[in-house]
């Protein structure tokens, strides 16, 4: 016991304690047993139903799921990896306090182990954590139920944090941090965010490096990079198995490139253009960051939620424009990415006071980062990204970028603060400022920094209409509704008095702003001229960057967004029409369902119950995605068509013989209404069945355009590039010729044949060849694809058993290089703690000689 040094330990102690009660206080309700109800978990409680299922009764991984979109890999869903033994680790690291709080702690204590290593001042540790951890966007995403998104933010600070102890040159400790840390990171499963951190480190290096290289330190450049690699060959050794099927998987998703030539300008060897830059930042919207409603905090909130808006309202119009939204941005929906006023006021005295690299890494990637979040708003830059920047567009979302400025503005905030408490005389110290030949004071920058933030808050309030807008692009889809009704008079008086709200919310976010600069300004002015000392500097400081960051987060998680845990488990509560399906026991059929207000593609409420043509998942197969943009829809608006003139039974029966596309997946009910009988479609195809013909095209997108024309029952269409797979093969037809599936596993289908002749099936399952194999009676034997999407195969005359089974090569030797990685990794990060302790007990010795 006398070896430990409490002295050093206290502070991080009472660091943690003072997350875990701010934590507390702040989500309550998870410690007292409520569940946060996240709209996008409940989505996973649907993918992932089938899975978790399968993995209770199987004891093992599926590895591919039938109830979304016809079948996918379930990689990216809710799979476990057994042989990566860092989870436990993981999942023992602040993970067993109940949701949210282990998050939200996480973010807090990764964020103070980096301020830590850069050396900042051990109590201001703590403010700058609490201010990372509670930044309103890492909030929102929890909110909305990106827990994985959550986790991979909260791990990036103690990455960044593994990488500047490498660049110090303190290579032992450096690199078990960077490897444990990244490892971590990797598994959390968010590849964008980790593609964020990944420019962010990238910057910081190249800073490194060209320091050393001026220096002529060659040999520390060889060193580091050794380290480098060998963290990054660890960490990424011990997420093997996940990152090679998920390099496998984005080949064929919608992430990967098209073999459509249709839309050429709108593809990229990744997502469509389009796609990717849907949600994109607003130029001004980037105040946003300085202060929370610069466009309204959100689309989710009604005007009505502010009542000193509404005051501002003429009173016959208040209903009307109290259901508008708050939010007036460019984005379809958004909410506020605010980093709080306070830190952006320090962030930017930090660009004055604070000297070195690491100020310009932090400036550079806040830069990036915004240009990066505009999009189609600065398109030239966006398009020569998504052209050059390798793997940028595998990803969509742009203005997630912004998280790199949400990480850079807290870590220059404390510093600069740091620089602050720790010189004497500080406000008189000379600085050099940009753009002025007269050298000038700390002093000067710390009242143009106010100006900039605080000021520049205070000229919004004061005069809004004169330097922002209030329009929305949806305004004149408003006008255009209440004119057709009530006259473009009325109509008009509507659109005025949105604007009259929306300049009040305006007025009251920039009137915040400045009041939570004003008095941390006030503080930092008093220490300055010694008035206070930093033991009340730092925690009133603290509990107003508290104050400032929790108010707004409070608007999107607060105490009613618990509720009971029951009503989580089981969110899809089963309904008629689940229950009359669930009588078919049959297990060759899928079901589409079209009572979801967000459609059919973007909701997984049916694949709870059922296997689906529908489903939501942001990484869907890319052939998939393009049959529902160019053929499924199309049987679609025939569906909705015909349910609008009354249709008959009859009607309806000859409806769904004409819809080939979704025959052919199988669909054999349709949910229109959760509460009546679902619809039987008996001109679904089944499983499997024999062809008359096979149809050969030249490329892909006539494959595609001929599907949608053929009668799926009798004609494949296949491509040109599988005419080989045909060789020798004459059509017989044979009328007592049978194959039907008799034995169905997620990963495992078996079937059984009967015919005199030699045949060609059609399966109606997803092809996918990375990972499905086929056997007749036991022997591996070819099969391809056919109508855009499923397999095809040759089946010998004779009674045969044909299987299908998924065994993904990467899962199966992935396996057991995670495992060796994993070892290896935890003994590297013994050492460096032993190191650690052994050369803090050679020096506590050192000084008991002295």
């Amino acid at each position: 016991m006398k070896n430990i040094n409490f002295k050093s330990i206290l502070p991080i102690a009472i660091a943690l304690v003072t997350f875990i009660i701010i934590t507390f206080f702040y989500v309550s309700p998870a410690f007292k047993g409520k569940t946060l109800w996240q709209s996008d978990m409940v989505q996973v409680k649907g993918m992932a139903k089938e899975i978790v299922d399968f993995r209770e009764k199987y004891n093992e991984e599926p590895l591919w799921t039938n109830s979304m979109f016809g079948g996918m890999p379930s990689y990216l869903i809710a799979i476990k990896y057994p042989a990566d033994i860092m989870v436990p680790i993981r999942d023992n690291l602040f993970l067993k306090f109940p949701f949210p709080a282990n998050v939200i702690i996480l973010y807090m204590f990764c964020f103070y182990i980096l301020l830590l290593v850069l050396k900042v001042d051990k109590w201001l540790s703590i403010i700058g954590a609490i201010g990372y951890g509670f930044s309103a966007f890492f909030i929102i995403i929890i909110e909305a139920g990106h827990n994985i998104q959550a986790i991979a933010i909260a791990f990036a600070p103690a990455v960044f944090a593994g990488v500047i102890l490498i660049c110090r040159g303190r290579y032992l400790i450096g690199g078990a941090v960077l490897g444990f840390f990244m490892s971590m990171e990797i598994h959390a499963n968010h590849p964008q965010i980790t593609y964020y951190l990944f420019l962010l480190l990238l910057v910081y290096v190249i800073f490194e490096f060209v320091e050393l290289i001026k220096l002529k330190q060659y040999k520390a450049i060889v060193k580091m990079l050794s380290v480098f690699v060998l963290a990054g060959v660890l960490a990424v050794g011990t997420n093997i198995t996940h990152l090679w099927n998920i390099y496998e998987y984005g080949k064929s998703t919608i992430r990967g490139p098209s073999e459509l030539t249709s839309e050429k300008q709108n593809k990229t060897s990744g997502l469509d253009r389009d796609y990717v830059t849907q949600w994109s930042m607003g130029r001004s919207e980037t105040l946003t960051l300085l202060i929370p409603g610069f466009k309204g905090r959100s689309d989710g909130f009604q005007i009505a939620e502010n009542k000193n808006a509404l005051k501002e309202v003429d009173t016959e119009m208040r209903e009307v424009v109290g259901n508008m939204p708050q939010y007036w941005g460019a984005q379809p929906i958004f909410s506020s990415p605010y980093s709080g006023a306070i830190l952006v006021f320090l962030f930017v005295f930090g660009l004055f006071v604070v000297k070195g690299r690491m100020k310009w890494t932090l400036l550079v990637i806040t830069i990036f980062s915004v240009a990066l979040s505009w999009g189609k708003n600065m398109m030239w830059f966006t398009d020569f990204c998504l052209d050059y920047l390798p793997m940028y567009n595998k990803f969509r979302s742009v203005s997630m970028a912004l998280v790199l400025a949400e990480i850079a503005i807290p870590i220059l905030a404390t510093l600069a603060l740091d620089k602050l408490i720790r010189t004497p005389n500080f406000f008189k110290q000379k600085i050099k400022l940009p753009f002025i030949k007269k050298e000038s004071t700390v002093r000067n920058a710390f009242f143009i920094s106010f100006g900039l933030t605080g000021g520049l808050s205070l000229l919004f309030y004061l005069m809004p209409e004169t330097l922002t807008n209030f329009t929305w692009i949806r305004d004149s889809e408003i006008f255009d509704s209440y004119a057709k009704n009530n006259g473009n008079g009325v109509a008009q008086q509507i659109m005025d008095n949105i604007e009259k709200a929306r300049v009040a919310i305006f007025k009251g976010e920039a009137i915040r702003s400045f009041l939570f600069i004003t008095a941390s300004g006030i503080l930092i002015w008093l220490f300055s001229t010694a008035k206070i000392n930093k033991t009340i500097l730092i925690p009133a400081l603290g509990i107003l960057i508290l104050f400032d960051l929790t108010l707004v987060d409070k608007s999107f998680l607060n105490d009613k967004n618990f509720t009971n845990k029951q009503k989580v488990e089981n969110p899809f509560p089963e309904t008629a029409a689940d229950k009359a399906i669930l009588q078919d026991k049959d297990i060759s059929y899928r079901v589409l369902d079209l009572s979801d207000p967000n459609g059919p593609f973007n909701s997984a409420r049916a694949s709870y119950y059922h296997k689906t043509i529908g489903g939501y998942h942001a990484a869907k197969l890319r052939r998939y995605q393009e049959l529902i943009e160019h053929q499924i829809n199309t049987n679609l608006q025939n569906i909705n068509n015909a349910f609008k003139t009354n249709p008959t039974e009859s009607t309806l029966d000859s409806m769904f013989a004409q819809q080939g596309v979704l025959n052919m997946l199988n669909m054999r009910y349709l949910i229109y209404n959760t509460e009546s009988q679902p619809l039987t479609n008996k001109h679904a195809l089944g499983n499997v069945w024999f062809v008359k013909e096979a149809k050969i095209v030249n490329n892909a997108d006539e494959e595609l355009k001929a599907v949608g024309e053929i009668n799926p029952s009798t004609t494949v269409v296949i491509d040109k590039r599988y005419e080989n797979e045909l060789a020798g093969f004459i059509p017989k037809p044979d009328t007592s010729a049978s194959i039907k599936l008799t034995n169905y596993k997620a990963n495992d289908l078996i079937y059984e044949s009967n015919a005199t002749t030699e045949q060609l099936a059609v399966f109606s399952e997803i092809y996918y060849k990375d990972g499905w194999n086929a056997y007749v009676d036991g022997q591996l034997k070819p099969h391809f694809s056919g109508d855009w999407v499923l397999r095809v195969m040759r089946i010998p005359a004779g009674k045969h058993s044909v299987e299908f089974k998924f065994e993904p090569k990467a899962y199966v030797i992935g396996e057991k290089i995670s495992f060796g990685s994993g070892v290896l990794l935890l003994l590297l990060l013994a050492g460096s703690v032993y190191m650690a302790w052994r050369n803090a007990k050679a020096c506590e010795v050192n000084e008991n000689k002295g």
